[in-house]
C-alpha cells in the first residue's frame, strides 16, 4: 500500500527551498517526490487556509506547517527546533497528531522543544507584543502567523496535522522596521523600500545583518529534519 502523501503549507520561499530545490510557484500545488505535496502560501492565515485547501483538495492526506517562528520564552534562542504538541489561533486550541510527531523526532540528534505555539493575525515583530502574548499563553514557545489556520483547515476535513518551526528570533529582540517593511508576503526583498528603509533608519543595519545569521540559523535546523519528513509516514 503507498504511503499517504503529506501537504506542506510554506509561508516564504526562504523555507520552501529547504525542501524543494527547483522553481516554485507560488499558491499552486508542487509535487515534490512522490509522497509530498508543497504550497508557498505567503504570509499570515487567510493565505495559509487557502493553501492548505488547495493541498486537500490535490490529494493531500495529511499537513504540515513548516517554517520559521519568533520566539515568545526567553529560554528560547534562534536555531532551536520547535514541534508543537499544540497550536493556539482564534480562541481555539487545536491538538496536533502526537503519533506522527513522535515519528518525526525519534530519529533527530538536535533537541525538540515541544509545548504551544501561538498563531496571531498580523506580524509580531517587538519585544512588547511578544510578552503580552505571553501573559495570555503561558504554555507557548513562538508565534507564527499560519499554523492556527492550518490546523484548522486539518480539523475540517478530518486530517492529521503537525507544526514543524525553528526559531528566527528570539523573545528579548524586537525585528527591525526595515526587515518587516521591505519584504512582499513571501518575503522576497523589494529593492526600493529596501533603500528607503534603510535611508530612514541606517542605525538598523547592524540589526538586519544580525537577523540575516539567524535566519541561516533556523533554516539549517529545518534542513535536519527534511529526511524525516520526506519519508512521509504518519499515523
Amino acid at each position: 500500500m503507498p504511503r499517504p502523501r503529506l501537504g506542506v503549507v510554506v509561508a516564504l520561499d526562504a523555507e520552501a527551498r529547504v525542501l524543494h530545490a527547483g522553481a516554485l510557484s507560488h499558491d499552486a500545488v508542487i509535487e515534490v517526490g512522490e509522497q509530498m505535496l508543497l504550497c508557498v502560501s505567503g504570509m499570515g492565515p487567510e493565505r495559509a487556509t487557502a493553501a492548505a485547501r488547495k493541498l486537500i483538495a490535490a490529494g493531500a492526506e495529511g499537513l504540515v506547517s513548516w517554517g520559521t517562528a519568533g520566539a515568545l520564552q526567553p529560554e528560547r534562542t534562534p536555531g532551536d527546533l520547535l514541534l508543537p504538541e499544540t497550536a493556539f489561533w482564534s480562541g481555539q486550541t487545536w491538538a496536533v497528531n502526537l503519533a506522527w510527531r513522535a515519528t518525526v523526532a525519534k530519529p533527530l540528534s538536535l533537541p525538540v522543544h515541544g509545548g504551544g505555539l501561538l498563531s496571531v493575525d498580523t506580524p509580531c515583530g517587538s519585544v512588547a507584543s511578544k510578552s503580552a502574548f505571553l501573559v495570555d499563553y503561558p504554555s507557548a514557545q513562538s508565534v507564527d502567523m499560519e499554523s492556527g489556520a492550518i490546523a484548522a483547515a486539518a480539523h475540517v476535513a478530518d486530517q492529521p496535522f503537525i507544526v514543524i518551526r525553528s526559531v528566527v528570533d528570539p523573545a528579548d529582540q524586537s525585528l527591525p522596521m526595515v526587515a518587516t517593511g521591505s519584504v512582499d508576503a513571501y518575503g522576497r526583498p523589494q529593492a526600493l523600500r529596501f533603500m528607503h528603509g534603510l535611508l530612514r533608519h541606517p542605525a538598523e543595519l547592524s540589526a538586519l545583518i544580525r537577523l540575516g545569521g539567524q535566519m541561516q540559523k533556523a533554516l539549517n535546523t529545518l534542513r535536519a529534519v527534511v529526511p524525516g519528513i520526506q519519508a512521509g509516514r504518519f499515523a
